[in-house]
C-alpha cells in the first residue's frame, strides 16, 4: 500500500510539472523583443523593445527606367530591407494626371502597405483620402499641390499623415532661375534660348523661365553693349517628348551660344541637338545647360571641356532616404520632437567636367547603382532614425541632406 501511494504521488508531481511548463524564460528565438534591429543594436537601448513594425513601402515613381530610376530602386530597396520593410515601385501617370496617379496606387495596393513615397503630386489629396491610415512623404517633387496656397491639396498641410517632401532642386522657380542666369552670365554666353516642361506638371518651370529672363534684363541694363545677352524667341515647352529638329530651323535658333534646358535635357534635348548638328541645322558650338542624368558613353564623353554639355544639375539620388526616414519614424510611432511637414530644397549635384563624370561613375550611387557607394552611410541614417536615436530631430535630418557631403565635389575627397 505504501509503495502504491508513493507511486501515485510521483505521478501527480509529473503531471503538475507538465502543466506548468519549463521554469526558465523563452530563448531569443521565441522572444520578438530580443531581436536586434538592422544596425545590430536594440533601438533606444531598451532592454526588451517591441519588434519594429514592418510592411510594404510603396514608391509612386515618375520614372520607369534609366540610371536615376535604377539607383533609386536599388537604394530604396536596400534601406527598406535593413529596416524590415518590403519596397515596391508603382508607376505614376506620365502627365501627372490625378486620376491616373490614384488608379496606379489603387491597382497596386495590398493590405500590408504602411506608407507611400510620392514623386508626383497629381491626385495626392485623393490618394490620402482613399487611404487615410497611410503615411505619405514626397521625394524629388515640390508638391506644389500641397504647398501652394491655391493648390488643390493645400489642406493636407493639416493632415498628420502628410510628412513633407524633399524637392528635386529648388521648390521655388525663382531660385532655379537665379542659378541658371548666374551660369549663363559667368559663362559668357551672349545668345541663348530656354526650354522647359509644361507648367501644369512643373509650375516652377514657368516661374523659372520668367525670372531667368528678368535676371538677364537686369544684367543687360548695366552691361556694356558687347557683353549684353540676347534671349531668343519664346520659351519652348516640351510636352514630355523630345525636342523636334525643326525647332533649330526657327529664326535665331541655329546659331545659339547656349540652350538653357530647365528640364531633363540630357534625354529630351541633347539627342536632337546632336542630330541637328550632324545635319547642319545647329551650330557645333552651341552648348547645353540642363538637368537629367544619362550614362551613355557618347553623352558622358561630351560633358565639360569642349563638349556640348557644359553643365548638368541633378539631385542626389540619396534623397529617397529622406522620405524613408520620415516614414519609418511615423510608422514606428516615434516622430521627431520638432516635426513639421517641411519642404526641403535639394543639394545641387552639379556636373561640369570630365573629372566629375569619372568620380560619379566610379565612386557614386548615381554611377555604380550600388548602395555601398551612397554618400549617406548607414551610421548617418541611424543617427537620424528615431528607432535608433530617440534624441534625433528634424533639424538634424535636414542638415544631413543639405550638407556638402552630398555634392559632386565631395566625391573627389
Amino acid at each position: 500500500m505504501k509503495k502504491l501511494i508513493a507511486l501515485l504521488m510521483a505521478l501527480v508531481m509529473v503531471f503538475a510539472l507538465c502543466a506548468c511548463g519549463p521554469t526558465t524564460g523563452p530563448g531569443p528565438a521565441s522572444n520578438p523583443g530580443s531581436e536586434t534591429t538592422p544596425g545590430g543594436e536594440q533601438p533606444g537601448g531598451e532592454e526588451n523593445p517591441p519588434a519594429p513594425v514592418g510592411g510594404t513601402i510603396m514608391w509612386l515613381s515618375n520614372l520607369t527606367s534609366g540610371p536615376q530610376y535604377e539607383a533609386a530602386m536599388n537604394y530604396g530597396q536596400y534601406i527598406c530591407e535593413k529596416l524590415g520593410y518590403t519596397f515596391q515601385v508603382v508607376y505614376a501617370d506620365g502627365a501627372n494626371d490625378p486620376t491616373g496617379n490614384l488608379n496606379a496606387v489603387k491597382n497596386a495596393m495590398t493590405k500590408d502597405v504602411v506608407g507611400i513615397i510620392a514623386t508626383q503630386d497629381g491626385g495626392i489629396q485623393n490618394i490620402m483620402e482613399e487611404y487615410p491610415d497611410l503615411y505619405v512623404a514626397g521625394f524629388n517633387t515640390d508638391m506644389a499641390a500641397i504647398y501652394n496656397e491655391d493648390g488643390p491639396a493645400h489642406s493636407l498641410l493639416e493632415n498628420d499623415h502628410w510628412l513633407g517632401t524633399i524637392v528635386d532642386g529648388h521648390a521655388s522657380g525663382v531660385d532655379e532661375a537665379h542659378e541658371y542666369s548666374k551660369v549663363v552670365i559667368e559663362g559668357g554666353y551672349k545668345k541663348v534660348a530656354t526650354i522647359s516642361f509644361p507648367s501644369f506638371a512643373y509650375p516652377q518651370h514657368e516661374v523659372a523661365v520668367k525670372v531667368f529672363r528678368e535676371d538677364i534684363d537686369a544684367y543687360n541694363a548695366t552691361a556694356a553693349d558687347a557683353d549684353k545677352i540676347e534671349v531668343v524667341g519664346e520659351n519652348k515647352v516640351l510636352m514630355f517628348a523630345p525636342l523636334e529638329e525643326s525647332w533649330f530651323m526657327e529664326a535665331g535658333n541655329s546659331d545659339l551660344d547656349a540652350i538653357v534646358g530647365i528640364c531633363a535635357g540630357t534625354m529630351f534635348i541633347y539627342p536632337t541637338m546632336k542630330q541637328a548638328m550632324a545635319n547642319g541645322n545647329c551650330s557645333a558650338d552651341t552648348k547645353l545647360l540642363t538637368g537629367g542624368w544619362e550614362t551613355g558613353a557618347d553623352l558622358l564623353a561630351d560633358i565639360g571641356g569642349d563638349g556640348v554639355i557644359q553643365r548638368i544639375r541633378i539631385s542626389p539620388i540619396e534623397n529617397i532616404a529622406w522620405a524613408i526616414v520620415q516614414l519609418d519614424n511615423a510608422i514606428q510611432g516615434k516622430p521627431y520632437p520638432d516635426f513639421e511637414p517641411s519642404r526641403l530644397d535639394s543639394v545641387s549635384y552639379e556636373i561640369d567636367s570630365a573629372e566629375d563624370v569619372a568620380n560619379i561613375m566610379d565612386h557614386s550611387l548615381n554611377g555604380t547603382l550600388d548602395p555601398k557607394y551612397s554618400q549617406i552611410s548607414d551610421a548617418d541614417l541611424e543617427s537620424v532614425l528615431t528607432r535608433y536615436n530617440p534624441d534625433a530631430t528634424l533639424a538634424q535630418l535636414n542638415a544631413l541632406f543639405q550638407s556638402e557631403q552630398l555634392t559632386v565635389d565631395a566625391l573627389a575627397k
